[in-house]
């Protein structure tokens, strides 16, 4: 299948391992006034740092709003072609709408043999979505609570929360994450689990 716009689509990294991953321009392609815009958003540091991973995000983010369906077809024919175990959406950006998630869930239920992994903010897309359907059992989506942000989620998603030693809204029964995704993998794993997990601000 041919395409005119190339999407990059990251087999991992240092901190993620071998992670098959795609991601967007971070904040621009977040929901508006999220606090980690303000407050140390973690994926502007290699925005900002390479040239290359910043025009292969804003080239993603432009292919996706100005043509998804050829933005999802060649996500899953990468996916279809090398079955990966695990998927991660979004190092960097968000959800971007309902129709973005309903191509996400599309995926997941495509590759049942992959696990699927999303952490976001865009809590009323998620809640949009899931009034009217459901979501693939292999997609983990994962709601983000930053200290003192407001988590509408009717749904029960499990939470990844950050921690700067103010947030006191945690379950005793937390998980921590261990500060490396390469071998840990336990995030896509957190509904099964039926557990949240706490990121240490850094």
């Amino acid at each position: 299948m041919q395409h005119t716009q190339h999407v990059t689509i990251s087999s991992g990294n240092r901190k993620l391992g071998a992670i098959m991953n795609v991601s967007l321009t971070p904040i621009e392609c977040c929901p508006p006034g999220v606090p980690c815009a303000d407050e140390g958003c973690y994926a502007l540091k290699p925005y900002r740092m390479y040239p290359g991973t910043r025009k292969a995000w804003k080239t993603n983010a432009r292919i996706a709003r100005t043509n998804p369906e050829g933005f999802f077809s060649q996500i899953a024919e990468r996916i279809a072609n090398e079955r990966p175990r695990y998927f991660r959406w979004h190092v960097a950006g968000d959800i971007l709408n309902v129709e973005y998630l309903e191509q996400m869930c599309r995926i997941a239920a495509d590759t049942p043999g992959t696990r699927f992994l999303v952490f976001t903010k865009a809590f009323n897309i998620v809640n949009a979505y899931e009034n009217v359907r459901t979501l693939p059992r292999n997609l983990a989506v994962i709601f983000s609570g930053w200290p003192g942000m407001r988590i509408d989620n009717p749904h029960g998603h499990r939470i990844a929360w950050m921690q700067d030693e103010t947030e006191h809204r945690m379950p005793r029964d937390t998980l921590r994450c261990p500060g490396s995704c390469m071998t840990c993998h336990l995030c896509f794993w957190l509904p099964t689990l039926g557990r949240d997990v706490v990121f240490l601000k850094h």
